[in-house]
């Protein structure tokens, strides 16, 4: 079950990390290419978002990164992304 936003903001970094380690297949949104497909995990909601690359010149112009590691991009709080493929 999802979490609710205003939920997902308050997790610590450290309970982000935690999130983020136990599913070994994401890696820290700085080596994120948003040209190339990827899985991207939205830590507002818990949920796993199929990314394309479409959206890429969006994505690299009204994306914000945060001092926590993360990307806010429109709805989404992004704090890893993983290969489609899992590598």
């Amino acid at each position: 079950m999802p979490i609710p936003r205003a939920m997902a903001q308050l997790l610590s970094p450290r309970k982000r990390w935690h999130i983020m380690t136990t599913v070994p297949t994401l890696h820290p949104m700085m080596g994120f290419n948003p040209s190339e497909p990827a899985i991207l995990h939205d830590c507002a909601t818990d949920q796993i978002v199929t990314w394309t690359g479409d959206q890429a010149d969006d994505f690299r112009h009204s994306s914000r990164a945060r001092d926590d590691g993360t990307i806010a991009w429109r709805e989404y709080v992004f704090d890893g992304w993983g290969n489609v493929l899992g590598g």
